[in-house]
């Protein structure tokens, strides 16, 4: 899945190829990269790319799909562009809308925990699913107060980037 990432004012194409093993085979603009990718903690990242290790903080930015990214003594912006904010830009809602129904992961991965089921009243920032993919794992949260109306996947499902997870009221 090809995906348009802001860093600061340059845009870069990416788009992970292959996983094998510890690698992440992934295209920047073209050019492909063989990356370890390790998490070390949440939040922190060791990848390594040609035997040079680079430490990497990522802190969740204000709004979705966007992040702080910071590598020794640099700290970058960082927005993800993917499939679904693509969409919901060109229908006028612009990326990550407060009024979604749908909670999903922007690439493919394996779903590794369900935190909630379905009529689960929960608060906004609050984890329903956790996610694995590129050896890390992320947790997809809601927005703002929600009741769970529908549960769409279970524990070990492999899921496509982009598929809605779990559908809120």
């Amino acid at each position: 899945m090809k995906l348009e990432i802001n860093i600061g004012e340059r845009t870069a194409e990416v788009e992970l190829l292959e996983r094998k093993d510890n690698y992440a085979f992934v295209s920047v603009d073209g050019k492909v990269y063989k990356l370890d990718p390790l998490q070390l903690q949440k939040g922190d990242y060791s990848v390594l790319n040609n035997h040079i290790s680079y430490n990497i903080e990522l802190v969740e930015g204000d709004k979705p799909k966007n992040y702080k990214v910071s590598s020794g003594f640099n700290q970058y912006d960082v927005e993800i562009i993917d499939a679904e904010a693509k969409y919901l830009k060109a229908r006028g809602k612009g990326g990550g809308a407060e009024d979604e129904n749908a909670i999903s992961s922007p690439m493919p991965g394996k779903v590794v925990k369900i935190l909630v089921k379905e009529g689960d009243e929960v608060k906004a920032g609050e984890a329903v699913v956790i996610v694995s993919a590129m050896k890390m794992e992320s947790e997809y949260k809601v927005k703002q107060d929600r009741k769970i109306i529908e549960v769409c996947v279970k524990e070990g499902d492999n899921i496509d980037g982009g598929q809605p997870l779990v559908i809120v009221e």
